[in-house]
């Protein structure tokens, strides 16, 4: 999955979430954060800090990988 936008790490987030079988209130335990929070982030706040990003990622056990392009090359 490209993950491009703030939408699309949101839905990365609450697909993997679902598909678990977590609730948006155990994500936000796990992380230390508020159900509120989860609830933001998945709908793409593009406020979220880093931080708390890669801490929902490494909860539900996502991995994520760099690749390196020439600025300006279109995505494809």
């Amino acid at each position: 999955m490209r993950i491009d936008t703030v939408f699309a790490v949101g839905d990365l987030v609450h697909e993997r979430r679902i598909a678990l079988g977590w609730s948006q209130d155990r994500l936000a335990s796990t992380m230390g954060v508020s159900r509120a929070w989860v609830n933001r982030f998945e709908a793409g706040k593009g406020t979220a800090q880093l931080r708390l990003v890669l801490d929902a990622l490494q909860a539900l056990g996502i991995v994520l990988e760099a690749s390196e392009r020439e600025p300006g090359q279109a995505d494809g």
